[in-house]
């Protein structure tokens, strides 16, 4: 059997799923609809699936007659358009952030909570082997009880998007949100826990592209606190580097020691506390970048991931419950630099 499926937004990161569904995955997979309207875009995706039926109207798509729905559009679009497919009776694969308020994300949980269909998160890091061999070493107890998680990236600015979307805040949710949810689903995913608490400072420095009074941050430091009493931090700039010079890091802290990624050489560094170390231990991980849009760890395997959870019945990783707290998280970070105090998660 071939999953039929319709796509909802085809910019660059909704093309990259054409290809990988309709292409890559040929075998199990179709693109029989597609939802765009910008003409330019529309003919790229139909050199790709030169048979899907073409719609202008994403709630008519909706409910044509196909199994599955991908969601790419902008953030602000994401909850309304997901839950109008999980009514229709349609597997759901959605872009991340989960939403941009609170409600979006509680609205989307419970919808998700109470269907029979597959509701998966774009959040492809967690479906990368680089970033699962950290999971398991925290798992299995190779740095200790973890006590602190972190990330800290020096990179250029936002791509340009459709009527510049993403630097507006009422419709991106703003750059924690849209850019950051990634790193907070990680941190999450590895800390084992809930995040409660934050307290974050940030502002606009250099990037002005709307009103300033919508314009996104573009940098900012975040402090958290689980439930568990781990504690996390996060730093990012969209000034600190020009590509291709830009910088990630992430790490855990445990009790016993640490681990930090190197992703220029797919490395994870591992240092066992009190051995004498001169050096860190070197995990060399073969995880390959994806073909789709940005290149990232985990993208090609994402997507076979879907199919397997539809066609195959095995649970995804990223499923709204697992991944709620990360965008959660981020909106809570947005609240606290503009109200200028912590915030309950």
């Amino acid at each position: 059997m071939k999953l039929r499926i319709g796509f909802i937004g085809i910019g660059s990161m909704g093309i990259s799923h054409v290809r990988q569904f309709h292409t890559k995955l040929a075998a199990r997979s179709e693109a029989v609809a597609i939802c765009g309207r910008n003409e330019a875009n529309l003919r790229r995706a139909l050199e790709v699936a030169p048979n899907a039926r073409v719609f202008s109207d994403e709630h008519e798509l909706i409910h044509s007659d196909l199994d599955a729905v991908c969601i790419s559009t902008p953030n602000f679009n994401h909850v309304p358009l997901a839950l109008e497919t999980l009514k229709a009776g349609k597997h759901l694969f959605l872009e991340k952030p989960c939403g941009i308020t609170r409600a979006e994300c509680r609205l989307l949980e419970k919808a998700a909570a109470r269907t029979d269909r597959v509701v998966m998160i774009g959040h492809e890091l967690r479906y990368s082997p680089f970033f699962q061999k950290v999971k398991s070493l925290v798992d299995a107890g190779d740095i200790g009880r973890p006590r602190m998680v972190w990330t800290r990236e020096f990179r250029g600015p936002f791509q340009p998007k459709s009527q510049d979307w993403i630097q507006d805040k009422r419709r991106s949710g703003g750059m924690l949100v849209d850019k950051n949810c990634h790193q907070f689903d990680l941190m999450n995913w590895w800390a084992g826990a809930r995040p409660v608490r934050v307290a974050a400072f940030g502002a606009n420095a250099v990037m002005r592209v709307v009103e300033a009074e919508h314009q996104v941050n573009d940098h900012a430091t975040v402090s958290f606190g689980y439930d568990n009493g781990t504690v996390g931090s996060l730093q990012i700039c969209l000034f600190g580097r020009d590509f291709p010079h830009e910088d990630l890091e992430m790490g855990v802290v445990g009790e016993a020691g640490s681990l930090q990624t190197r992703i220029s050489t797919v490395d994870i560094l591992q240092w066992k506390r009190g051995s004498g170390q001169k050096e860190p231990l070197v995990h060399h991980i073969e995880s390959p970048a994806g073909e789709g849009w940005g290149n990232h760890l985990g993208f090609d395997e994402m997507h076979a991931a879907f199919l397997a959870a539809v066609l195959d019945g095995q649970r995804p990783l990223t499923t709204v419950a697992d991944c709620v707290d990360g965008s959660l998280l981020a909106i809570a970070a947005e609240e606290s630099i503009a109200h200028g105090h912590s915030v309950e998660v």
